[in-house]
């Protein structure tokens, strides 16, 4: 009950930097914001972890199948190889060179498979939205870090600053970005298991 806890302002003075009102708001605003932030921060944390952990399960398949989109260069060795014992014999026996066919390796159109195409670009795509959920989660838990000091003055300096904190953290929408953090670390774990599906 504020009327127990902050004493009448005088007569006149019901404005004044250190009035009840502004004490009663910061009283009333404090407990909104506790509520507030301490949700926003479970919700970061276990993001964060979870989004930690995820990127590397990710990082180690595109380890597994980033292979995939290289050339194979010991059967392109061996294909060159077969060329060369080729040219040798044909040196050998007096045979004309231009006889031996040419290898079929062409480096500079290697082609690569489009189904390993799909599989790496669902996982990379999988662990960009992953990073951006960590990034953004990090950068919430900035702006809630600096939402929440404690600011210095009177009552109602500090009522000032706390409602154009306030004002800054609606305007910049951070509860919705903290509202789709979850559906962009959904969706990242879409496109993997869609690229699970492909790779098994």
């Amino acid at each position: 009950n504020y009327e127990e806890k902050y004493a009448p302002d005088p007569l006149g003075k019901e404005m004044s930097d250190n009035a009840r009102v502004f004490k009663v708001y910061l009283d009333e605003a404090e407990s909104h914001d506790d509520d507030m932030v301490g949700g926003f921060k479970e919700t970061i944390d276990s993001l964060l972890v979870f989004a930690a952990l995820f990127s590397g399960v990710i990082t180690s398949f595109i380890i597994a199948t980033i292979t995939s989109l290289q050339p194979d260069y010991s059967q392109i060795a061996a294909i060159l190889l077969v060329e060369q014992v080729q040219l040798l014999r044909a040196a050998g026996n007096s045979s004309a060179i231009s006889a031996i066919p040419k290898s079929s390796v062409d480096l500079g159109n290697a082609s690569v498979d489009t189904h390993d195409l799909w599989i790496n670009g669902l996982f990379l795509a999988s662990l960009s939205l992953a990073l951006v959920t960590a990034l953004l989660s990090v950068l919430v838990k900035q702006w809630l870090q600096a939402y929440s000091s404690i600011s210095a003055g009177n009552a109602k300096q500090r009522a000032m600053i706390r409602q154009f904190r306030y004002g800054g953290l609606v305007k910049w929408r951070v509860p919705e970005i903290v509202g789709a953090l979850p559906l962009i670390l959904h969706m990242s774990l879409a496109l993997f298991l869609m690229g699970l599906s492909l790779y098994i």
